[in-house]
């Protein structure tokens, strides 16, 4: 475009002129592309238009064909992706459909247990099994009794690592550990496969590797269920169905009861046998009794690996971890309404040596 009036002083926009083909036009004595219609020549048949150069003020109705034109011709154009209203809403439906389905099918991960027997359930709270302050024996420890118990199954709050270098805003804490984010990564691998866990949900530091987490690389050869924040799980047993709630953290806290966002979530959305939760890296518990089913809900509040804390220690936080992990026996010879059906420790070899006490009973 350019701006142009018949005494060649630029004062209008003009826009390039261009000949059927879609070739620029210009002035066949100064080559300017700067051209003006001025009417059609109507001494002839044909009609003929009238240019007139922006620049020299040359009229002529023969303007020549820029050399600059393209030595090709576009034959047709790419439409955008098109879909009829109709189409779309059929899309969406099939989509939500696919959806719902999938929803109801994960509401419970399903765990058939042909053991008459009564089982424990190792619950191993927030790892962090990078940092410095991990205290790794006691990891090796637990996780050897719970291999070695029979009826001993594992499930995992989450947390697995620090996992700085996925937040820039903490990348700057991999000066206060020794590991790398390589060996970090081979620690993580080495916990996951030292056990068979029924499940590992994903802590908030698990879930900063976004969607291409590691993580679920390496448990999908095992067919270790690794579940995004929560799942709830039903166990089932020979003679039971036991309903099983994990979160890395559920909402709600109180100065009194470290383990009130467990409770809380108890009594007013789900009637589950065992809820447990990690992330405070505090120990917690409470029994609530369900009026309506009468089973007794064991809220469990688990703690942390992360032995020794420099931010709990920047922040002057008391030390309320009884444990880092705890221990569900169930006894399954009683009825789940039993007020014992359930039974938590703190000490995982406490909680084994129990376990294989009741499975000896006749």
């Amino acid at each position: 475009m350019t701006i142009f009036n018949s005494g060649g002083n630029y004062s209008k926009i003009v826009d390039l002129q261009r000949d059927d083909d879609g070739n620029i036009l210009q002035c066949p004595k100064c080559s300017s592309t700067y051209l003006v219609k001025r009417g059609k020549v109507r001494s002839t048949q044909s009609m003929p238009q009238r240019y007139q150069c922006g620049d020299c003020g040359f009229r002529t109705v023969h303007p020549k064909k820029s050399m600059n034109n393209k030595n090709y011709k576009v034959e047709n154009t790419f439409k955008e992706d098109e879909i009829s209203t109709e189409d779309l809403v059929k899309l969406r439906l099939d989509n939500f459909e696919r959806k719902e389905k999938r929803e109801k099918n994960e509401e419970f991960l399903n765990v058939t247990i042909r053991d008459e027997k009564p089982i424990g359930l190792y619950i191993m709270g927030d790892p962090h099994i990078d940092d410095d302050g991990c205290d790794i024996p006691a990891v090796i420890k637990h996780l050897d009794i719970t291999n070695k118990t029979d009826g001993m199954f594992a499930c995992n709050v989450g947390d697995l690592q620090n996992n700085w270098a996925r937040r820039t805003k903490l990348a700057g804490l991999w000066a206060e550990q020794s590991t790398t984010a390589e060996q970090s990564w081979q620690l993580t691998e080495w916990l996951i496969k030292y056990t068979d866990w029924i499940f590992i949900v994903a802590g908030n530091h698990d879930v900063w590797s976004g969607d291409g987490d590691p993580v679920k690389w390496i448990c999908k050869p095992l067919k270790t269920t690794y579940a995004q924040h929560n799942i709830r799980v039903k166990l089932k047993l020979p003679k039971h169905h036991v309903r099983v709630n994990c979160s890395h953290n559920f909402r709600g806290n109180s100065i009194y009861n470290t383990a009130h966002g467990i409770v809380r979530h108890a009594i007013f959305n789900s009637r589950d046998h065992l809820l447990m939760a990690g992330h405070t890296h505090v120990s917690g518990y409470m029994p609530v009794k369900d009026a309506n089913s009468d089973i007794t809900m064991h809220c469990v509040q688990v703690g942390s690996y992360k032995k020794y804390d420099n931010f709990a220690k920047m922040l002057n936080l008391p030390n309320k971890m009884m444990s880092p992990c705890a221990v569900a026996v169930f006894n399954t010879r009683l009825p789940d309404t039993h007020p014992d059906f359930i039974k938590i420790f703190w000490e995982v070899q406490e909680g084994a040596d129990y376990l294989k006490f009741l499975r000896k009973l006749k």
